[in-house]
């Protein structure tokens, strides 16, 4: 009778292992479940928002060219070679230049390579700068600033002699004291001049701009500039 009991206790035992194993087994199935489902739902979520191409040689003649946006900084990409350029608007712009005043300051490049070209996940990969991605309408996305493709050349700097300043006969050193006063008031005058997102887009283009320039100080690289 006593062997009957326990081998009976015996039994009962195995058989609450066995359910506890087959409880945590299928925890686990659960949460690999769960986490594989989140994956595949961000992935498709992710590349339905991307352009995403065949080849890496299709994305890489599909981007070859100049891409800008609407606040003065374009993005040039030849070959492998990757360009980015924060303009001073009042070295092209006239208008601009007249009303606010001309900047001595020069253009910031910054120069990098291409590593990636990851045509799967529409995405570009370079040596120091953050990733940049291609949206669904071929853009190229950088620091959440968005560059559209354009076939218009790269601006070039005014003549600073055809400004009014300079044409009243001031000097270059007056001139410049003369912009340099009238920079707190540029500032003013343009955010008043904004709608909220003008202001949230030239927001984004100084922190891609700042950004920039620190993965660049991190990459030990200085930002180029041209002279006017």
């Amino acid at each position: 009778m006593d062997q009957y009991r326990r081998d009976a206790m015996h039994w009962a035992e195995e058989w609450n292992i066995r359910q506890r194993n087959r409880k945590i087994i299928t925890a686990v199935i659960v949460v690999i479940a769960v986490i594989l489902l989140g994956f595949v739902i961000n992935y498709v979520s992710i590349l339905g928002s991307r352009t995403v191409y065949g080849s890496e040689e299709e994305m890489k003649a599909a981007l070859q060219g100049r891409f800008v946006t609407d606040y003065a900084e374009d993005i040039e990409i030849s070959g492998d070679d990757i360009m980015l350029t924060y303009y001073n608007q009042s070295h092209y712009d006239l208008d601009y230049a007249e009303e606010y005043g001309y900047s001595e300051y020069d253009d910031s490049v910054y120069e990098d390579r291409i590593v990636k070209w990851d045509y799967r996940r529409g995405a570009i990969e370079c040596d120091w700068m953050d990733t940049i991605t291609v949206d669904k309408d071929g853009n190229l996305v950088y620091y959440h600033q968005t560059y559209r493709k354009t076939d218009e050349p790269r601006p070039e700097p005014l003549d600073p002699t055809e400004l009014s300043l300079y044409k009243k006969g001031y000097s270059d050193s007056e001139a410049a004291n003369s912009s340099s006063d009238d920079e707190d008031a540029e500032d003013a005058e343009a955010a008043e001049g904004m709608t909220e997102e003008e202001q949230a887009a030239q927001e984004a283009s100084e922190e891609s701009r700042e950004e920039t320039q620190a993965a660049a100080e991190e990459a030990g690289i200085e930002g180029q500039t041209n002279d006017v």
